[in-house]
């Protein structure tokens, strides 16, 4: 189902894919994923995409109707880009 032009949502049966598949398959975009496998160490390994697009505020409310129905499942937001632009430098 689409609900913006620039913002996708999946249906609950999407197949699992890997951090890494996700990245190839959109970049540049923010994703919402329900996280399915961790590593060892923590770190977010694959998972069923919920939403994505190039806007971060769109996947609010794919984010709320997902917890709502999924209270229990663990989510994952990130971007799939570079978040900074080229020759910005972050210092924290």
């Amino acid at each position: 189902m689409v609900s913006r032009e620039s913002s996708r949502q999946e249906g609950s049966k999407s197949q699992i894919l890997s951090v890494a598949e996700i990245e190839r398959t959109y970049p540049d975009e923010w994703v919402l994923l329900e996280i399915t496998r961790d590593a060892k160490d923590h770190r977010r390994v694959a998972g069923r995409l919920i939403a994505h697009s190039r806007d971060r505020h769109d996947l609010v409310e794919a984010y709320q109707r997902f917890r709502a129905d999924h209270p229990q499942a663990r989510v994952y937001r990130f971007f799939t880009g570079d978040i900074a632009p080229e020759g910005v430098v972050v210092i924290l």
